[in-house]
């Protein structure tokens, strides 16, 4: 952690003992209720499927409360105040936690010169004080998160993340063979959110109001009975701490320190790491896949990793090669997982069932640690953290031959064979590896060495050089000078205080900028990977038509440290391109912890 919150450790330490225990002595009840509309050391954000809705989890790290929050935000508005903001850092229409004018004081914008062209950015505020402008406020002045919280619930303290449920639809053989149709969300996707709890050490998990399409509900709405229950999301939406959830046959818990989180690519599964242990938990979704269980549950613990877990991702298979016959052998639902404690990236397969029974109703999911590799593309390759697997090389791939070879359908033996090929280019694997900082470059997926196809090969080959503290790694497009999308590789470094964003296609880093004291979780406006994939054109946004804000232009970095967020412009197409890939919103008080200010 940085300087800044050493303080508050010293403040935690001589109550929880050391870091590893806090989860053991936290009591929930202890303490006031937390505010259910400020942002309170954020460690994790998500967008609704229909991108009307921010998510934040926030994590009480300091135990000010008796417990962190989960909170909706209204997306929509936010993006039209971002865009205010953009035009005029100082406009009264914006709820600015700070007036940006004094009595008297012309209307102008500070940012910009009277003939319209970008001013040199004023190193005091414009508010009358005298005082200079903190870093990451000049012409982002901050406003005033309430204004936008729909809905909030509280949970307990030390959440790690917070993921909307997505999954894919698994091809079908009749009425059609949709093998080599575009990827598509399943009907599941966007009606659930998941948080890994290290308080209660749970997963909490609610339900939403799907988004898209529009629905006629409460998008807004937090759904985990804390209507009922003073606020608090029950003990039914706390996975993994009781060992009575339904379909948790082996009646086990999860154990401590829970932090990285994943899902699987139908959506059935979630593996969960552990900072403090060998251990590995697997979790059933709740889509009704496994058995009959509709509710969230634990279902199986792996032991015997590298202590130290840290990040995890599902490793994304082509739905190309999926066999409907005995022809081939379909590859099962796999995580990769890296860790803290040793130079090595492991591979955890799935299976949605152990054989001991035959009855449909009970089944007994597991995980197998089944391969483990070394990471040699960095001097000593321990302490990786973030991972993300990127396929859109093949997703390019199968595009293009859509587009190029006719009847695109699976009738035609050219078009099968070409995108049976194309389901075998590689995707691309980047880490965060802190010995020494860099972000490691790989792929996944190539020919084995008896020459058949190994959907799960993996080889690290590469790295580049970061700042000091790289912590996550995420996979999100830009809106490049033409309007389209262009996919890019954004890498936090916590310690550093930095965001860097990588092109991985042009193998270099396009930029990076300094983030606020304490970067750690990120969000993006809503997107596609086959669109990011095949460059194609950005929409305009339809909640907001005639002002000119495409459907995607934004991505949203939580300050844990000062917790509050900021809105960072990805849109190279405007003529004026001041704000590209810079922070142009503070949402939220920039607020150091109690104790170190």
């Amino acid at each position: 952690m940085t300087w800044l919150l050493r303080v508050a450790f010293a403040r935690l330490l001589p109550v929880v003992g050391v870091a590893g225990i806090v989860a053991a002595c936290y009591q929930a009840g202890s303490g006031s209720a937390p505010p259910p509309n400020i942002l309170y050391f954020p460690v994790g954000l998500d967008v609704s499927r229909g991108g009307n809705v921010l998510y934040v989890a926030n994590s009480d790290f300091d135990l000010q409360y008796n417990g962190g929050t989960i909170q909706s935000y209204d997306l929509n508005l936010i993006r039209r105040d971002v865009l205010l903001a953009i035009k005029d850092p100082s406009d009264p229409k914006l709820p600015l936690i700070r007036p940006a004018r004094t009595s008297g004081q012309p209307d102008d914008n500070p940012c910009t010169n009277p003939d319209g062209t970008p001013a040199p950015p004023p190193v005091y505020r414009t508010d009358g004080t005298g005082r200079r402008q903190p870093l990451s406020e000049t012409c982002a002045p901050p406003v005033d998160s309430t204004a936008y919280v729909r809905d909030s619930v509280t949970i307990g303290a030390f959440a790690t993340d917070l993921q909307v449920l997505r999954c894919e639809q698994a091809p079908t053989q009749s009425p059609k063979d949709t093998r080599y149709d575009r990827e598509t969300s399943c009907n599941a996707a966007g009606t659930r959110l998941f948080v890994p709890v290290r308080g209660d050490a749970s997963v909490t998990w609610v339900d939403l109001t799907v988004d898209d399409p529009p629905s006629a509900g409460n998008v807004f709405k937090l759904d985990c009975g804390a209507e009922t229950n003073k606020g608090h999301c029950n003990g039914g939406h706390n996975a993994g701490n009781s060992g009575g959830e339904p379909g948790n046959t082996r009646e086990i818990t999860m154990p401590g320190e829970p932090f990285g989180m994943a899902q699987s690519q139908d959506g059935e599964a979630l593996v969960i790491t552990h900072q403090t242990d060998t251990k590995a938990s697997l979790f059933t979704a709740g889509l009704g896949a496994v058995g009959d269980v509709t509710v969230p549950g634990i279902e199986y613990v792996l032991d015997g990793l590298p202590i130290g877990g840290n990040g995890v991702f599902s490793i994304p298979h082509d739905r190309a090669l999926t066999c409907f016959d005995d022809s081939c052998k379909s590859p099962r639902p796999a995580f990769l997982l890296t860790t803290r404690a040793a130079p090595e990236v492991h591979r955890l397969r799935y299976y949605s069932d152990d054989g001991t029974t035959q009855l449909p109703t009970l089944r007994r999911p597991f995980l197998l640690d089944e391969a483990k590799f070394g990471v040699t593309a960095s001097s000593a390759g321990t302490d990786s953290r973030g991972i993300a697997i990127d396929r859109s090389p093949r997703l390019a791939c199968k595009a293009k031959v859509r587009a190029t070879v006719k009847p695109a359908d699976p009738t035609n033996p050219e078009f099968v064979a070409k995108m049976q090929a194309c389901a075998r280019t590689p995707a691309r694997i980047f880490i965060a590896n802190r010995s020494p900082a860099a972000l490691l470059v790989g792929e996944l997926g190539g020919s084995a060495d008896d020459g058949s196809y190994d959907a799960d090969r993996f080889v690290l080959y590469g790295n580049v050089p970061l700042s000091s503290g790289p912590s996550k790694v995420y996979l999100a497009p830009i809106v490049d000078q033409d309007g389209n999308y262009a996919l890019r590789v954004f890498i936090v470094c916590f310690d550093s205080a930095t965001l860097f964003v990588y092109d991985p296609d042009a193998q270099i880093m396009e930029g990076s900028f300094r983030a606020a004291p304490g970067p750690f979780a990120m969000a993006f406006d809503p997107f596609d990977m086959e669109d990011v994939a095949a460059r194609t054109k950005v929409p305009d946004d339809l909640h907001q038509p005639g002002i000119g804000l495409h459907r995607y232009r934004f991505a949203y970095l939580a300050s844990f440290t000062e917790s509050f967020i900021q809105v960072i412009d990805l849109d190279n197409s405007r003529a004026d391109k001041t704000t590209f890939e810079l922070p142009v919103f503070a949402l939220g008080a920039p607020t150091l912890p109690k104790g170190t200010q």
